[in-house]
């Protein structure tokens, strides 16, 4: 029997999930499996399999955090950046397992449209194919990660797709998901920065959000709770949010700090499942279970016609800040490369300026531009730059169109009128990607590649950079 209380709160709630108006932030307190005969969560099963890759002793209550602190306590030869692609084959051969009835039931919660996850799994996006699309993939999904530019297609109004966008990164081919508390720590600092996903935020500061399963640990939750309010948490009166989870239990600090200093935050003292439960069983009453229908083709009308009304509108009108490359000073190198590389980009940018490395690099390389405009200034930079580097990895050879085959064509261009003896053009490989894969330009194969493996620079190539600079511009005051 639920108390009075929680019934009213979530009964608020239900109204104002029937109105539009609620975003679901998902943390992993959700995702419990059936692993090999046994209830567990998948990310105790994470952490408990990454132990055992790092020759680690699994411990009770082991999470991933704690398992990657032990791991680097041993040596200093350890480095974090371990952990990832064991984590991706950790997940690759996990037993084949039921999609957790927990996302499941919120999926069938129709009027939920755009879903914000913490996790990096894929678990949730699944679910949301198999309810709502007979299991196509029929779902959107972004994800955030530092430096990058991802974000909502649309607002929100007109976003009619359902959604998933993961806030803390997900797993995939690079080391762009957060895992250990610092990495979290980093991807709430940048979510301040200049490159925060704009339109994701004017979504959760307008509507209310219902937290569920997220480990909102003090510190967190504090600053989460802040960074979607406008205004100062005493002072906010604008939207609700619904904090419910296991690990809530256990934060009586944050408890006491909400109940204190918040008007409009409402904790909820469930344990996540329950929570799903009730919500869910409580929603069926008023919206019994619909059978399939072709909810793909009436998602897709409904967003094409939202976008082809602002294709009619100027940049302007839409509120986009058209980007204009930035002027780049004689002699500075130049990093040319796909948007979904620039966390590795960065780091080669931070590796360069250490060494004293002049660097220039488009921050947000296929962003809406300014026409010829923007194309004459990017030409200008390349004929001025001492060195052209492209970034060479795996989302280099999609074929499609992109920007930076553009840059990389006119280098090659200018490479021309150099003697073959002198380096203008040196391809950086970030992966694994070797000289005659598909779709790579016949130039670039032949000349000599340097590997940066996840842009991780070595003395000696940061040297022959510098050299190379010092060459040029020693010839071309």
């Amino acid at each position: 029997m639920l108390e009075k209380n929680v019934e009213r709160l979530i009964g608020q709630l239900l109204t104002l999930i029937e109105q539009g108006s609620v975003i679901p932030v998902i943390g992993p307190e959700l995702l419990a499996l059936e692993i090999n005969g046994k209830t567990t969560q998948l990310y105790t099963y994470l952490a408990e399999q990454l132990a055992l890759r790092l020759q680690l002793d699994p411990e009770p209550d082991d999470g991933l955090n704690a398992v990657v602190c032990r791991y680097l306590s041993q040596g200093r030869k350890r480095q974090a950046e371990d952990i990832y692609p064991e984590l991706r084959s950790v997940l690759a051969e996990m037993p084949r397992v039921e999609f957790p009835l927990a996302l499941i039931k919120l999926a069938e919660i129709r009027q939920l449209q755009l879903f914000v996850t913490t996790t990096f799994d894929p678990f949730l996006v699944q679910a949301l194919n198999h309810v709502r699309y007979a299991g196509k993939e029929q779902t959107r999904v972004i994800e955030y990660y530092p430096g990058s530019i991802q974000d909502l297609p649309l607002a929100l109004k007109d976003l009619h797709r359902t959604t998933v966008f993961h806030l803390f990164g997900k797993l995939d081919q690079t080391q762009s998901f957060a895992v250990t508390d610092e990495d979290v720590l980093e991807f709430m600092h940048t979510l301040q920065a200049h490159s925060r996903p704009e339109r994701l935020f004017d979504a959760l500061l307008s509507q209310n959000l219902m937290v569920i399963g997220c480990p909102l640990f003090d510190w967190l939750g504090r600053f989460f709770v802040r960074i979607v309010n406008l205004e100062r948490l005493i002072n906010s009166k604008a939207k609700a949010t619904y904090l419910v989870g296991n690990q809530l239990a256990k934060e009586t600090n944050l408890a006491e700090f909400l109940e204190n200093f918040t008007l409009r935050t409402q904790v909820l003292p469930l344990a996540s499942l329950e929570f799903i439960n009730e919500l869910h069983s409580r929603w069926q009453v008023e919206h019994p279970p619909e059978p399939f229908t072709n909810m793909a083709e009436a998602e897709h009308a409904a967003e094409a016609l939202a976008l082809s009304q602002l294709e009619s509108l100027s940049p302007a009108q839409l509120g986009v800040e058209i980007n204009e490359a930035p002027t780049m000073h004689n002699g500075a190198v130049f990093l040319s490369y796909a948007h979904e590389d620039q966390p590795s980009v960065m780091l080669i940018r931070d590796a360069f300026e250490k060494a004293g490395i002049e660097v220039w690099f488009d921050k947000n390389p296929e962003a809406l531009r300014a026409g010829d405009h923007f194309d004459s200034r990017i030409t200008s930079n390349i004929e001025k730059c001492a060195l052209f580097l492209p970034i060479i990895s795996q989302h280099t050879l999609i074929p499609k169109p992109r920007y930076f085959r553009k840059e990389w064509k006119y280098a090659q261009q200018r490479a021309l009128g150099y003697p073959d003896n002198m380096r203008f053009i040196i391809p950086v490989a970030i992966d694994d990607t070797p000289p005659d894969a598909d779709n790579l330009d016949e130039p670039l194969r032949k000349l000599h590649w340097e590997r940066v493996p996840g842009g991780q620079c070595s003395l000696a190539f940061l040297n022959e950079i510098k050299e190379l600079q010092r060459i040029y511009r020693r010839n071309n005051p």
